[in-house]
């Protein structure tokens, strides 16, 4: 997995930014005040309604309003239009492709799968073919009875259908019945697959009018002819602008086709971060966390990634049987996403809302002109109608979260964010609630001079002694440190510059962020390592209830070393060893202890200098007691 997929959204789930450009964001004024202070070719821009034109390229008058302010003082994204004909019209595209559908949709891989493909589009008429190699794809998709396809052309096309969608196409088909086709995939009917397709193709087409990086589509009345056979069948499908042109059309590049960037000096846009959010919240798309459903993109200008939602086959809107879903109701999914808004709002989040707002009437339109059935088109409008309802009310709560008297906007404050209102805390474990973005919570900690204490959890640090002296941070591991002084310690828990401070429907865990500041035996630093002695045992003990404390040790190993851990009255933990002085990028050796004797020997079997950690993992007894021995 790459760097910029493997970001999980809940930690992939920072204060109020506002782009000025595709992924770019005004400079935040980060400066930390005292903890004591108070308080190729242009395209034209994308207005999201494209005009209709017809079979032979003329425009067509969809009747549309004219289109919400697109000012740069009320744009967000610089996304520009398509320059491919392809998304010029919404009108439904015939299209006949002839190819090996048989082993299309048998082949026991995709690999196996391809063979060479005729397009032709009966909308134009004396329009020559078009050949391709066509090639099945997708994931549980690939189990469907018409598997999603990916045309592939020797060169990119130009003066047809497919110019300036590069050189590989993405079909999503109605999937249809297969032997041992999962119960999520699987419908009662010919017509639920088709009315699944129009839904998700609906909600591309609703997130199309918010002029941000999302993917286009095009519906496809599509006629598969089985060359092998000669049968053939025609049902709906659509074409998927590829991530890469979308990326390219928003000022970005995917993250699949850098090169030569050093993608180390890279950081997550915590504006996108927001967006990403916001729009898959706002389409119920609960199947878009932990890197997944998103396209990866960087602008490069600014060293930034930011993502884009996509794949919404399984939305709670026209989905509430899947898993994830759980069946909630429409009114459900809604306070839930009025929980997430007042849990996350900062002043950029109000700028989205008022963004999409304004492009309410084009969301609706883009649903009431789709060919749903009347009943799932009775769905879409009243899931915008309620989810429009919401953000409205929300978006009067701008400068109201103090407010108790308002409930959508009001957030309760576990703790004070300032000294004097510091919450009193003994040398521990305890837990705080960082949000809305921007909160902060303070506790106040006596400490005792020359004593070794360990910090940290799952929220960043800081430690100041009384005169607002930086002692001690920690973000993603446990960080010890000794007082020079007994008196009275402030610890500072907030998330920063992160704007989204927990997912839509969060864990307790994401909520209720675990700190610790205690007492340690063996501290996790260089400077408050213990120095192993061969021939001598060492005891531990592992503090923490709810964390991973962590015991440093230093060992200089000769040319036959044996190290052993034996490990009491826990389940397991986890040992990390590497050599001092080494390269960045050398990575850490690691085993797994389980209860009794572990002889980790191999870990140090190289003469040199070592640092090796001893780390507490959670189990049915997460507290213990180890004895380290060097000989």
């Amino acid at each position: 997995m790459n760097q910029a997929r493997s970001i999980t959204l809940a930690a992939l789930l920072l204060p109020g930014l506002a782009f000025s450009g595709a992924c770019s964001s005004e400079p935040s004024n980060n400066s930390k005040e005292s903890i004591l202070d108070p308080d190729g070719d242009e395209a034209p821009a994308d207005d999201g309604d494209e005009a209709s034109v017809d079979g032979d390229g003329a425009p067509a008058d969809n009747g549309d309003e004219t289109p919400a302010d697109t000012s740069s003082d009320s744009q967000i994204f610089t996304c520009h239009a398509s320059k491919s004909p392809m998304f010029t019209s919404r009108d439904v595209l015939n299209m006949r492709i002839s190819a090996d559908f048989t082993k299309l949709n048998s082949a026991p891989t995709k690999e196996e799968s391809g063979s060479q493909a005729v397009i032709e589009l009966s909308d134009q008429s004396g329009a020559a073919p078009i050949t391709a190699n066509i090639i099945a794809r997708g994931v549980s998709r690939f189990h469907c009875g018409f598997r999603p396809f990916s045309l592939k052309f020797e060169e990119k096309q130009k003066d047809n259908i497919f110019a300036h969608l590069g050189k590989s196409v993405k079909f999503v088909t109605h999937c249809g019945d297969r032997e041992g086709l999962s119960p999520t995939l699987k419908a009662d009917s010919i017509e639920t697959y088709e009315q699944r397709v129009l839904m998700e193709d609906t909600v591309y087409q609703v997130l199309d009018q918010l002029q941000v990086p999302s993917l286009k589509t095009r519906l496809v009345r599509l006629t598969y002819h089985d060359a092998p056979t000669g049968e053939e069948e025609t049902h709906l499908a659509f074409v998927r602008e590829p991530e890469d042109e979308m990326a390219e059309r928003c000022g970005m590049v995917e993250w699949e086709d850098l090169s030569g960037v050093d993608t180390s000096q890279l950081k997550v846009d915590q504006v996108g971060l927001l967006l990403l959010n916001l729009l898959n919240d706002f389409v119920i798309q609960y199947d878009g966390i932990e890197g997944k459903n998103l396209v990866s993109m960087v602008d490069l200008d600014r060293k930034a990634i930011c993502y884009a939602p996509y794949d919404f086959d399984l939305v709670g809107v026209s989905r509430p049987d899947y898993v994830a879903n759980e069946g909630r109701t429409l009114e459900q999914n809604r306070d839930a996403f009025a929980d997430w808004l007042r849990r996350n709002q900062s002043p950029t989040l109000f700028d989205q809302i008022e963004s999409m707002l304004a492009r309410a009437d084009q969301m609706q339109r883009a649903v009431d002109q789709s060919n749903m059935n009347e009943e799932n088109h009775e769905v879409f409008s009243r899931w915008l109608s309620l989810y429009l309802g919401l953000l409205r009310d929300f978006s009067a709560c701008e400068g109201h979260t103090d407010d108790p008297s308002r409930p959508l906007c009001h957030v309760e404050d576990d703790h004070g964010d300032r000294p004097d209102s510091a919450s009193v805390v003994d040398p521990g474990e305890w837990s705080a609630r960082i949000e809305p973005p921007g909160d902060v919570d303070m506790f106040a900690v006596d400490l005792q001079a020359n004593t070794v204490y360990s910090l940290g959890g799952r929220v960043p640090l800081e430690l100041f002694d009384a005169q607002q002296n930086l002692v001690a941070s920690a973000s993603e591991r446990t960080v010890s440190f000794k007082p020079s002084q007994t008196g009275t310690y402030y610890l500072r828990a907030s998330l920063g510059e992160q704007m989204v401070s927990s997912p839509l429907l969060p864990s307790p865990e994401e909520l209720d962020r675990y700190i610790s500041l205690y007492t340690d035996d063996h501290g996790a630093s260089l400077e408050t390592a213990t120095t192993l002695e061969a021939g001598k045992a060492v005891e531990g003990k592992w503090e923490l209830a709810r964390g991973e404390d962590e015991d440093w040790f230093l060992l200089s190993a000769g040319a036959s070393t044996n190290l052993h851990i034996v490990l009491r009255d826990t389940d397991t933990g986890r040992v990390e060893v590497s050599r001092r002085g080494a390269p960045a990028e050398e990575l850490p050796l690691e085993e797994y202890l389980l209860e009794g004797d572990n002889d980790v020997s191999s870990l140090v079997e190289q003469p040199g200098e070592y640092v090796v950690r001893v780390i507490q993992m959670l189990g049915l007894r997460a507290n213990g007691s180890y004895t380290v021995t060097l000989q």
